[in-house]
């Protein structure tokens, strides 16, 4: 098992920036629970979309925008990410490393380096489709963290209720929630639950 914080931070290269964008994407489109409430992904293709390539830019300027006809693939993929990511998260390369490799398999990688400075790796030519080619250059990201052992700094939102996944940047390796919210939430609960067992032990 690896121990958090001995490894090398990731640097803020094009494969850590996918990295990043995977964990957002799955986010605020995967099914599942958020702060505590069932979470559903958007219903209108346009507001899927719109999410999307809000979330994506913000990583990675160039990318080819999502379309609307794409929105039930794009939907697909970022619940396929959502489990490797919680894979991931949970230390289980067993299950992981097929789901990479699938997602590696479905569409090849056309590796190039930038024509200009700063010279960055990356994993297709933009000639793909939007959903084609975040799901190359996700799982080739991924891929390429899970041999370097970057995926320590994976993790899952211990709250109830919440499977969330955040990117772990503190030095100690210690956070434990997606979010303020869910870290008050987990603070109200232990209270209650300890006031509980106090009240109990009173009568």
């Amino acid at each position: 098992m690896v121990l958090k914080g001995m490894m090398t931070r990731p640097s803020g290269s094009h494969r850590d920036q996918l990295v990043m964008a995977a964990i957002a994407l799955t986010n605020l489109l995967a099914p599942g629970y958020s702060n505590g409430v069932r979470f559903t992904p958007p219903a209108d293709p346009a507001e899927t979309v719109s999410t999307a390539n809000a979330v994506c830019e913000h990583f990675y300027r160039k990318q080819v925008p999502f379309t609307e006809d794409e929105a039930e693939r794009l939907l697909g993929l970022a619940g396929r990410l959502h489990e490797l990511l919680l894979d991931l998260a949970d230390d289980d390369l067993p299950t992981a490393v097929p789901k990479i490799n699938a997602l590696l398999a479905e569409f090849p990688a056309q590796l190039h380096l930038s024509s200009t400075p700063p010279w960055s790796l990356h994993y297709q030519d933009h000639s793909a489709s939007a959903v084609e080619g975040w799901q190359v250059g996700c799982g080739a990201a991924l891929a390429s963290w899970v041999s370097s052992g970057a995926t320590q700094y994976i993790s899952r939102c211990a709250a109830v209720r919440c499977d969330r996944v955040f990117f772990d940047d503190t030095r100690s390796g210690t956070r434990r929630f997606c979010s303020p919210r869910c870290q008050n939430r987990d603070k109200v609960r232990a209270y209650r639950l300890r006031q509980a067992i106090a009240n109990e032990n009173a009568n």
